[in-house]
């Protein structure tokens, strides 16, 4: 029944997937279809969203803590423990919330569960990214934070919340076009993930697989114990989890690479995460289900 719930957009990010191998479109297709997905279809399908839904009330210092606490625990041990590998941190910790997560909130919990994950998902690449390069030496902080803080989905979330808060109208026209614009959000993210999945090539795969298990398996259950020992929301814990079981986020590899690092151990991670999550993330919809 679960693994039903999901098909649709497994088949989605299949066809993706089979479009970037047959090269029935022309090249780079999957480029342009990630760039305007990320940067104008979610977008408008966040601050649709944000201006609609708002913040609910139960939005608290618990529920960021009882995703961030365990996200910064893991990459702390990852970074600056056991291996220190800030790579593998960042892909251990870095959730594709925006391409998987939301769809996957969407056709579990209905839209309006996406009020837990706008808080989540506004800090979420800035304080991974920051993250990594801290672990890096320090460098280039001021540009992953103005990055980060000016991206279009950060803007578009911030503004829709703004708008809710202060309770001011979207002409109609413009409400309709960004509705239009909103309902093609979610298909194109997952074509356009399956397409980016098929150019990964599986390099380094024990150590991917590894960092993988971590992303899938660790790292939801960490979030889960906090979030219960913090007591927060029933509504909110299922959000939480699923958010922090989506796979290794595409953004992890082109940062690692981006840097002058083999992205190697990363880009596995993101493939054989984002196969496995077939598997895990109907299981942790179970799990949060039956808590």
């Amino acid at each position: 029944m679960l693994v039903m719930l999901l098909l649709p957009l497994i088949l989605l990010a299949a066809a993706g997937c089979l479009l970037a191998r047959i090269n029935w479109l022309k090249e780079g297709w999957h480029h342009g279809l990630a760039e305007i997905t990320s940067k104008f279809l979610l977008p408008a399908f966040l601050f649709t969203g944000a201006y609609k839904n708002g913040l609910p009330a139960s939005v608290s210092w618990q529920i960021m803590a009882a995703f961030y606490v365990p996200m910064v625990a893991l990459f702390a041990v990852a970074a600056w423990g056991l291996r220190r590998q800030p790579g593998s941190a960042l892909a251990a910790s870095y959730s594709n919330n925006v391409f998987v997560g939301i769809p996957v909130l969407v056709a579990a919990f209905g839209e309006t569960s996406l009020q837990f994950a706008y808080p989540i998902i506004a800090f979420h690449t800035l304080l991974n990214f920051l993250l990594y390069f801290l672990a890096q030496g320090g460098a280039h902080i001021g540009r992953a934070l103005l990055s980060a803080l000016t991206h279009p989905i950060v803007v578009s979330l911030m503004a829709g919340l703004a708008m809710n808060l202060l309770n001011r109208a979207v002409p109609t026209p413009i409400a309709k076009a960004l509705g239009m614009l909103a309902a093609t959000a979610l298909p194109c993210a997952l074509l356009a993930l399956g397409a980016s999945l098929a150019k990964l090539k599986l390099q380094s795969a024990a150590a991917g697989a590894g960092v993988a298990a971590v992303k899938l398996l660790v790292l939801p259950a960490a979030v889960l114990a906090c979030a219960s020992a913090l007591a927060i929301p029933a509504a909110a814990l299922p959000v939480l989890v699923l958010m922090s079981a989506c796979p290794v986020g595409v953004n992890a590899g082109t940062l690692v690479q981006a840097e002058g690092k083999d992205p190697g151990v990363v880009n596995s991670a993101i493939l054989l995460s984002s196969v496995a999550c077939i598997v895990t993330i109907p299981m942790w919809l179970w799990i949060v289900g039956a808590a």
